[in-house]
């Protein structure tokens, strides 16, 4: 059932999306990801718990203990990752009670009456409890910009769905999308500025998702991946080795250790005692594991979705420019035809012309004949039910006046 549901996530039907490709591996990719891995993560959060050495001596519940450790976390001294013979496990002393480090970098007990035993600083680690439904989280937000870019191009949307049909009516494609009434040339300029901060938008997620990521990990994070790169080109014994010998750990501990420090308080009363004890025990928690490969696929990911996304964003910029420059190098009457449209409308033909090469062409003779009236040459015609001129129907057209009154003459 497992391998069903992930197999169904990973499906990615190939078919004509409004959108473009290095969105789409945005908010398609990452999204699936992003759902992917909250899955395994929340699958592995009902099975797994922590389990700690507990000895007979210790006269305490272990299943109390599990539990108990779960709710409040385990802790490390990450400082130990500097001092020799102390990297059995990771960021735990040899001995327990030492908690504490001289100046001359020797481990001590805090509270033995010796004033140059400063405390080591414990770093707590609970992502475990709450990590899978920060990453769907991460998933939803990855979806945010296509719900933006749908409302931004619903216009282009619209004129997609024009096309398709059998008998495409040229005059109400000229008077719906190429008529200043009705898409006034201030609302065309910020539909090209907003689809350009959709893309921004789609960068930012990304960097959002590595930031918070990292700050979430205790600042571990940022150079997970290229730790990984590096301590996987070592030899085994160096990567694998744990004993009192080794000289590294491995960055997923360093990431999420698996082995770490709980304090539990045993308090009790009855009518004859009262009973305060505090514990230390090393516990483990295995699922950490299965964290530390899930997340270097995701810091891979992250960096990956940067770069797409800035890709993006340069190749919309580079479109709007190689539209400019190739409309303005035509012919001089199809040269004035451009000249005479806004950028949202040379988009609106580029469209066009890449779904319907006949409706294109039928496109540009009518916009010719309306723009290019010798009559009113260059102020641009729209149909709306008689020939009148566009640029009359403009009321951002300071000759709005005089043209009217032109009209009305015919």
């Amino acid at each position: 059932m497992i391998t069903g549901n992930i197999k169904g996530l990973l499906q990615i039907k190939f078919k004509s999306r409004h959108d473009s490709y290095t969105d789409q591996f945005n908010r398609i990719f990452m999204v699936k990801m992003a759902m992917i891995s909250s899955m395994i993560l929340g699958l592995n959060w009902f099975k797994d718990t922590i389990t700690c050495i507990i000895p007979g001596t210790a006269g305490i519940d272990k299943g109390y203990v599990h539990q108990a450790c779960w709710i409040q976390g385990f802790y490390v001294f990450k400082d130990l990752i500097n001092t020799d013979g102390q990297l059995r496990y990771y960021g735990l002393p040899n001995a327990l009670a030492e908690n504490g480090r001289r100046p001359d970098g020797s481990l001590c007990t805090v509270g033995t009456r010796d004033p140059k035993c400063s405390p080591l600083e414990k770093t707590f680690y609970l992502q475990y409890q709450w990590f899978p439904f920060y990453i769907a989280t991460i998933g939803f937000l990855y979806y945010l910009p296509y719900i933006l870019f749908r409302y931004i191009n619903t216009d282009l949307i619209s004129l997609k769905t024009s096309i398709k049909a059998v008998d495409i009516d040229i005059d109400g494609l000229v008077k719906n999308y190429f008529n200043y009434q009705i898409n006034p040339p201030l609302r065309m300029r910020l539909r090209i500025i907003a689809n350009l901060g959709v893309k921004l938008c789609y960068l930012i997620v990304n960097v959002i998702a590595f930031v918070a990521t990292d700050g979430l990990l205790n600042g571990d994070f940022k150079s997970y991946g290229s730790d990984w790169i590096s301590w996987s080109k070592g030899t085994n014994e160096q990567a694998y080795d744990y004993t009192a010998s080794r000289h590294k750990v491995k960055p997923g501990e360093i990431l999420l250790p698996t082995f770490g420090i709980c304090d539990v308080v045993e308090l009790g009363k009855d009518i004859k005692h009262t009973l305060i004890n505090n514990h230390r025990f090393v516990c483990e928690i295995s699922q950490n594991v299965l964290y530390q490969y899930t997340l270097v696929i995701l810091w891979f990911l992250f960096i990956f979705g940067m770069v797409i996304s800035c890709i993006g964003l340069i190749m919309q910029i580079v479109d709007h420019a190689i539209t400019i420059t190739c409309f303005l190098s035509q012919g001089s009457q199809a040269k004035k035809v451009y000249q005479s449209l806004t950028l949202r409308e040379c988009e609106y033909l580029e469209f066009i012309r890449k779904k319907n090469l006949t409706c294109y062409g039928k496109l540009i003779r009518k916009l010719k004949e309306d723009r290019l009236d010798p009559r009113y040459q260059g102020n641009g015609y729209a149909d709306n039910g008689r020939q009148t001129p566009q640029h009359a129907m403009n009321p951002y057209d300071p000759n709005k006046k005089l043209l009217d009154e032109a009209v009305a003459k015919l």
